[in-house]
């Protein structure tokens, strides 16, 4: 396990901490767009663009990420 831990981080290129920090990010923000889809679920006037521009700015920032890592 800690190996195939070891390959990611060198795959990403990035150390243990930059890659926490990211992946912390975009899992709050992913849990943040989760929040608005249920409160739109709930009541459609709330929230409504919430989950949509998460995900598109997630989706973003990844395809931003991915041009920038190396290829193995």
């Amino acid at each position: 396990m800690l190996h195939d831990c070891h390959r990611h981080l060198d795959a990403v290129n990035e150390s243990y901490f930059t890659h926490l920090r990211h992946a912390l990010g975009f899992g709050l923000r992913m849990m943040g767009g989760g929040i608005g889809a249920i409160l739109h679920g709930l009541c459609p006037a709330l929230c409504q663009y919430t989950a949509s521009k998460t995900v598109a700015a997630l989706h973003e920032e990844l395809q931003q990420r991915r041009a920038r890592t190396p290829k193995e």
